[in-house]
């Protein structure tokens, strides 16, 4: 489970006790709640990498903010902006809103929390997988950009590849669907690298 092992590495290795204390629980019991979390939201980003338009969406929502700089901050937790922005981040995961409360539910049933608790937990695992998913993909993202581009990419652009991934995407849409295809494929290899087979399970 690459992307838990990069969550539990964050800030300094205390993440999940820093976690633990903003909502009164114990460290093991914080990392459990992140651990069950994760699937959901490997399913719902998997799902919209399987296509050119989704894969581009899903790079420009990234490349928006340095959400990985959050994992060195103990503390995020509890600060209403970086709530603000895990709860953008739900709503572009899961724009159903019903599906979500379901899936609080499902876990409340084999977790010793309440949904209200899980429910404002749910902002900030967001942002940590995030973060995550950042912090392992910046560079190899960066190697791709380089080369789609043939050079052509500066500084800002390698400072950010996601947004500028995306603009390569949308440029060479026109290629044919076999390059397009495997173009989509070496991205979302680099991403799915994260996301070990026990990360999936109990995704539903």
């Amino acid at each position: 489970m690459r992307l838990f092992r990069t969550i539990a590495g964050a800030q300094g290795g205390r993440v999940f006790a820093n976690m633990g204390a903003a909502f009164g629980i114990n460290d093991e019991l914080a990392a459990q709640v992140v651990r069950y979390f994760l699937p959901p939201m490997i399913k719902s980003i998997s799902r919209r990498m399987d296509t050119s338009q989704g894969l581009i969406n899903f790079l420009d929502f990234v490349g928006t903010r340095r959400h990985d700089r959050y994992l060195a901050d103990p503390g995020i937790f509890g600060h209403p902006q970086v709530e603000a922005d895990g709860r953008a981040i739900l709503a572009t995961l899961f724009p159903n809103a019903a599906h979500l409360r379901k899936i609080i539910e499902n876990r409340a049933k084999v977790l010793p929390l309440a949904p209200p608790l899980l429910e404002r937990m749910l902002p900030y695992i967001a942002i940590l997988a995030l973060g995550a998913i950042e912090l392992k993909t910046r560079q190899p993202l960066r190697s791709i950009l380089h080369r789609i581009s043939q050079g052509r990419a500066d500084q800002v652009a390698m400072a950010n590849p996601y947004k500028a991934l995306a603009v390569e995407i949308r440029r060479h849409r026109l290629t044919s669907r076999a390059r397009q295809q495997e173009r989509r494929a070496s991205l979302s290899e680099v991403i799915s690298s994260l996301f070990a087979r026990t990360d999936n399970q109990r995704a539903a």
